[in-house]
């Protein structure tokens, strides 16, 4: 298995995750990624906000990513009607 570091951005900052995790493959990966960022969201609705500035970066332990994920892609809004 492969490490994978889950890194928060935006355009001016990022999260760096500094102990990242072991992960099987990608498939494995792309969900974990999903998973997180519906877990940032839930976190900011809570708090009574959604910040849709920032992107969920996966990258091996050699820095390239391999993944992303903008948090704004991680759910599906729909209205009343």
């Amino acid at each position: 298995m492969a490490r994978y570091f889950f890194h928060l951005r935006d355009h001016d900052s990022t999260l760096l995750d500094e102990e990242g995790v072991e992960l099987a493959d990608l498939a494995v990966v792309r969900q974990k990624a999903l998973d997180a960022a519906r877990d940032t969201l839930s976190h900011d609705i809570r708090a009574g906000f959604i910040d849709l500035r920032f992107r969920i970066d996966v990258a091996t332990e050699d820095g390239a990513v391999v993944h992303s994920l903008a948090l704004e892609d991680a759910f599906v809004v729909r209205g009343r009607d």
